[in-house]
């Protein structure tokens, strides 16, 4: 697996703020591919501008990416998650639902908010 973290409950974690306001761009940053040891997925993100608000704790983005996993389905789950470094910051982070262990990550959108 490529170097991002993945918590005692199995959930990879983002590495960049989507807080504030992002742009999904297709082509540029829309597609993630999710391996597990035997099976991939393929998400694409409609483009658009997703806003994300820390002191709320509410994502357009991740609420996104739950919805195109639904429209499959797939058993994946994104969530909000939020970091306090520095300064404090939202990112997405996913999990399986069946079991199995996120092996890879790939795409734009992994190049641009975990990679």
């Amino acid at each position: 697996m490529n170097n991002f973290y993945v918590d005692d409950y199995k959930r990879v974690w983002g590495n960049t703020s989507i807080n504030g306001e992002i742009d999904i761009i297709l082509g540029t940053n829309d597609v993630l591919n999710v391996f597990t040891d035997t099976e991939s997925y393929t998400l694409t993100l409609p483009p658009r501008k997703y806003t994300t608000e820390y002191q709320t704790n509410v994502s357009d983005l991740v609420e996104e990416v739950n919805r195109q996993i639904s429209l499959s389905p797939l058993p994946i789950e994104a969530l909000l998650g939020g970091f306090h470094k520095d300064q404090k910051y939202n990112v997405v982070v996913l999990r399986m639902t069946n079991g199995k262990d996120i092996a890879d990550l790939s795409g734009s959108f992994f190049d641009n908010y975990f990679a």
